[in-house]
């Protein structure tokens, strides 16, 4: 650290940007050249499954459709009859034929029209004529290779020789079913898929993979390039050795034997490698470079400035206070140059400022020994007014004035129990003694306009809560409650202990009640960090409950059935409360 601190800051700068700047990015550079290309093929990798996964998913709902389609055409009553009937003339099948069956078998292709380019029912039935969407079973038909070798057929996919418009010979794929198993005729249903819209599919993907979609004999029905190289026949197609990504397509299904290959695109990985290095290292030279600069800038502003403070502080050492005014800059070079400047102002005034510090010393000691006075008083005058309660108390009792001298006694306990801060909280039982009190008084104030009662369990006397919370309660009751009713005031003070060991203390009255929008106004903003100068004492007591027994304890207002207001508070135990 010694050798460090006798560094000049130009040099501990440089050591700076050497140690804590360009071999930090060094260090990264040779990270990233030497982990990216793993990351980048693992993310490649991810990136070939997935797609490999969409266009696994898009033949399979392809060729479900068209195994949906076979299925629908197998069912369909109509067809089946119009195919199996045994037609007396030419005449009357054509009829059928251009009123029924052609139609229907039309309606079927419109429902996957990008799906389907043809429909045919191969049948044994004599009776109908050779041609459009119904073909006679030959031997020359039997010894095709789309020809199922077992019937009845089930649906299944399978690949053959076929011809497009245009004449192009090109692998075809279709579906081949039988429409009945309790005809007389032999009637095959094939259905050709449209070979354009696979091959598009298996394209959609070749900036990623190039796939292959190969039939259960290993012949490659659909490649890269396979659109334009179509009238290949002789199945020589093979996926490639380094085709290792691969999906086999359900046994239980119309694809059983088949697999989707596919191989990674290399190339693309090795560009996005070579691009992710040149940028590494264009960043790093783009940091390294401005750090450098930087790090010279600061280096000056530093010293240049550090010099000249320096200069200016040997001149005082002469006794010369001559001000620093050329540098106005506000960070800590600039404030400890704003600090110098004061400094030798100061040291002008140091006389004068001493002088003023005995002033305030002295003011200080008169300023405690007023506070002293006045807790001084704060304590007299409690017992003057006790003591003057109590002499007025004894001349009532003197004079046979006994209620009012009840009222003076209770008045005076009322008053020794608010100045008495000793303790936070009391049992309810002495709560509800303090709460008595206060209601004899008010039943002084109001006379028989006032009848109150109290319903308190045993196991709630026992419970403690804060000093004077209900009595906050108590005095909303008579002054909103009975104060403002016309009739006599009934208040009602009742405490319980219910399952959830929660004290529940329920003050109620038979006063007008609450409108609703100030009801709602009062609970919404009665635990709000915001004051309510016209509901100050609701808001203290549900504060005062809140710090003693956190945000569990509740505060809860409503109108009662027949009129009057009730408040309620739940306090929890005192485990649940801490």
């Amino acid at each position: 650290m010694r050798r460090i601190n006798n560094l000049p800051v130009r040099n501990k700068f440089i050591l700076l940007y050497l140690l804590g700047v360009l071999l930090p990015i060094i260090v990264l550079l040779i990270y990233v050249l030497t982990n990216i290309a793993a990351e980048i093929k693992t993310r490649e990798d991810l990136n070939a499954e997935q797609s490999l996964n969409r266009i696994y998913s898009s033949l399979s709902s392809e060729f479900s459709s068209a195994v949906s389609l076979s299925n629908a055409i197998a069912s369909d009553k109509t067809i089946s009859a119009l195919v199996q009937k045994d037609y007396e003339t030419s005449t009357e099948y054509y009829q059928h034929y251009y009123s029924e069956l052609r139609p229907f078998l039309k309606r079927y292709m419109l429902a996957y029209p990008r799906l389907v380019t043809n429909l045919s029912i191969f049948t044994s039935n004599d009776t109908i004529a050779n041609g459009g969407h119904c073909l006679h079973i030959t031997p020359q038909v039997e010894s095709q290779e789309w020809y199922p070798m077992t019937l009845p057929a089930d649906p299944q996919l399978s690949v053959y020789l076929g011809r497009q418009v245009g004449q192009t010979d090109i692998l075809q794929l279709c579906i081949t079913r039988s429409l009945s198993n309790t005809s007389p005729f032999t009637d095959i249903l094939r259905i050709d898929l449209n070979m354009e819209l696979i091959n598009r599919l298996l394209l959609q993907e070749e900036s990623f993979l190039s796939l292959y979609l190969v039939a259960p004999d290993g012949t490659t029905v659909s490649y890269p390039g396979s659109m334009q190289d179509s009238y290949m026949a002789d199945r020589t197609v093979r996926p490639p050795a380094n085709a290792t990504l691969g999906i086999d397509f359900g046994e239980a299904t119309a694809m059983a034997g088949w697999r989707l290959l596919a191989h990674a695109n290399e190339e693309a990985t090795r560009t996005n490698v070579m691009q992710s290095v040149l940028v590494g290292l264009l960043l790093g030279g783009v940091c390294s470079l401005f750090a450098g600069v930087m790090a010279w800038i600061f280096s000056n502003s530093i010293a240049i400035r550090t010099k000249g403070l320096l200069i200016h502080m040997d001149s005082m050492s002469a006794e010369h206070f001559s001000p620093i005014n050329h540098d106005f800059s506000k960070d800590e070079i600039g404030e400890l140059t704003a600090h110098f400047n004061a400094m030798g102002i100061r040291l002008k005034q140091v006389i004068n400022d001493l002088y003023v510090l005995q002033l305030r010393q002295k003011s200080l000691e008169l300023e405690n020994i007023r506070a002293e006075l006045k807790y001084l008083q704060a304590q007299i005058d409690p017992h003057f007014l006790f003591n003057t309660l109590n002499a007025i108390l004894v001349l009532c009792v003197r004079n046979g004035h006994h209620e009012e001298a009840d009222i003076i006694r209770a008045l005076s306990k009322l008053l020794r129990r608010m100045v008495d801060t000793s303790h936070d909280t009391v049992a309810l039982k002495e709560e509800l003694d303090f709460v008595r009190m206060a209601l004899k008084i008010e039943q002084f104030r109001f006379g028989d306009k006032l009848q109150y009662e109290f319903d308190i369990t045993p196991e709630a006397e026992m419970r403690t809560v804060p000093v004077m919370s209900i009595q906050g309660l108590v005095e909303n009751a008579c002054k909103h409650g009975v104060q403002g009713n016309n009739e006599r005031g009934y208040i009602r003070i009742s405490a319980r202990v219910n399952a959830n060991d929660t004290l529940i203390v329920e003050v109620c009255d038979n006063g007008v009640g609450i409108p609703p929008a100030r009801l709602k106004y009062l609970q919404e903003q009665v635990d709000s960090s915001q004051d309510m100068p016209d509901s100050i004492g609701l808001q203290n007591i549900y504060r005062r409950l809140s710090l003693q027994y956190g945000k569990s304890v509740k505060l809860i207002l409503r109108n009662g059935d027949e009129g009057g207001t009730i408040a309620q508070i739940h306090i929890p135990s005192a485990q649940k409360g801490a």
